[in-house]
């Protein structure tokens, strides 16, 4: 049997790590889940498979009949997060744009150009509570929401939510030292175009 996980680190207090098992690329088994655990002094991992509460106890959704099979899993998953940790370690290849655009909680909107091959446009920066976020572009889907493009990883995320505040930091701080000390604004860009009008920003 053919076996292939797709697993993105965590590394909660427990959980090292989520993602899918997918078994001759016919079957898949979602949120597989890479536990740490203590016994005796000793830490261990091991991976868990979706469970169902009935009459307060879990019992197994899923169950691998076959030790082997079990055992060939818990190597994929392993060789999986160990993959993805060190994706996570590579610079990234990227630069990113920043257009400045205050209105209710959005401070502006950036463009992510990676490896210099592929752009990504409407990543929109805004402050809540004080603290800067990043949303990456988005499409309605029925009722919900759903990413178009983004990190595929928790430790990517955090690499480019890093990249794209500083890049918004440096762009306030250079608006700053442009200012007009006359007129007190910018030249306006001719090019400018409104981010909120992008189809994803449309229910903002």
């Amino acid at each position: 049997m053919n076996i292939r996980a797709d697993m993105k680190p965590l590394f909660t207090d427990k959980i090292l790590a989520a993602g899918d098992v997918y078994l001759d690329e016919k079957v898949v088994i979602h949120n597989v889940k890479l536990i740490q655990a203590e016994k005796d002094g000793q830490t261990y991992s091991f991976v868990s498979f979706p469970e169902k509460k009935k009459n307060d106890k879990w019992e197994p959704i899923i169950m691998i009949k076959d030790k082997q099979l079990r055992e060939a899993i818990t190597d994929e998953v392993k060789k999986s997060v160990m993959h993805q940790i060190n994706l996570d370690k590579e610079p990234l290849q990227m630069t990113v744009d920043i257009r400045l655009y205050e209105k209710d909680e959005t401070r502006a909107y950036a463009t992510l150009n990676y490896g210099g091959l592929v752009k990504i446009d409407g990543i929109r920066i805004f402050e809540r509570d004080g603290d800067l976020h990043i949303s990456y572009p988005y499409e309605k889907n029925g009722d919900h929401y759903q990413n178009v493009a983004g990190p595929a990883s928790p430790g990517i995320r955090k690499q480019m939510a890093v990249t794209i505040i500083k890049a918004y930091e440096d762009k306030k701080l250079e608006k700053s030292q442009n200012l007009d000390p006359v007129q007190g604004n910018e030249t306006p860009d001719p090019d400018y175009t409104d981010p909120s009008q992008l189809p994803w920003n449309q229910h903002l």
